[in-house]
């Protein structure tokens, strides 16, 4: 087994949510931070931050509509959608979006040249956003990119193809991963509304089915530690999932050489 330095490190600048939200208090900010103790991650962390100037790449199902990213699925009051489309309608809509995306034009060698040569040093990329959508080859799941139109396209694994390429060119990789994935059954229960970003059942009644969602989510996550390289930069969106220790002791129990807390 691969042995992977990880850095999960909390970027300030990060949050993606309009400021009405964040007054809502849905997205509520740590009020401390824990100082990572391991002296790896210490070191990991030290060089990521002298780098200064990187790249976050969203890319996903979205792309094919061209909105922004996926909360268009999420029902909240400050997210707008076609009022004359019914929500479980539009949810069935956007996630046949699978059914479109076939990126053909794919070259990740050219994003990572450009990048270089505008200076940047790091990239975060989305392996999944909220919607559930695997920009990589993952085991677990067959809702991801390469089971799709683009399915036969010698690059069907994205997520590997764009760490080589920023490879090459000498950045540091981040594998931005969402821990909420609202397409799983074991997160967004069918039998059940999705009121919010939230669970949308109770975890203390049906124990088995968090369970089922806390492995999945582990197992996601050890196939990008272990097979898409050396990853510097773990970065886990959705800080708003409750209880979130749950998630983030998946990562700390991994029995990586170095780990620190994660919190986003």
């Amino acid at each position: 087994m691969k042995k992977v330095t990880l850095a999960l490190a909390l970027l300030a600048a990060a949050s993606a949510l309009p400021a009405r939200a964040q007054q809502q208090g849905i997205h509520q900010q740590s009020t401390e931070y824990e100082a990572p103790t391991d002296p790896l991650v210490q070191q990991k962390l030290d060089h990521w931050q002298d780098q200064k100037f990187g790249l976050i790449l969203h890319w996903g199902l979205y792309a094919v509509p061209g909105i922004i990213e996926s909360w268009t699925i999420c029902s909240e009051d400050w997210i707008e959608r076609d009022s004359t489309v019914a929500y479980e309608d539009y949810k069935k809509h956007y996630w046949d979006y699978s059914k479109q995306f076939n990126p053909t034009q794919f070259n990740p060698e050219q994003w990572a040249s450009v990048a270089k040569k505008a200076g940047m040093r790091y990239l975060v990329f989305t392996t999944k956003h909220h919607d559930g959508f695997n920009m990589f080859d993952t085991k677990e799941s067959d809702f991801k990119i390469s089971n799709g139109p683009f399915k036969d396209n010698p690059r069907a694994d994205v997520a590997k193809y764009v760490f080589d390429a920023f490879r090459k060119q000498g950045f540091m990789i981040g594998a931005y991963f969402s821990k909420p994935d609202w397409h799983s059954q074991d997160f967004w229960w069918s039998k059940y509304a999705t009121p919010n970003r939230n669970v949308n059942y109770d975890i203390k009644k049906y124990p088995w089915r968090w369970k089922k969602y806390q492995d999945f989510t582990y197992n996601q996550i050890g196939e990008l530690m272990h097979n898409y390289g050396s990853v510097d930069i773990l970065w886990l969106d959705g800080g708003w999932v409750r209880p979130k220790e749950t998630v983030n002791a998946e990562v700390r129990s991994w029995g990586a050489p170095s780990q620190s807390s994660a919190r986003t």
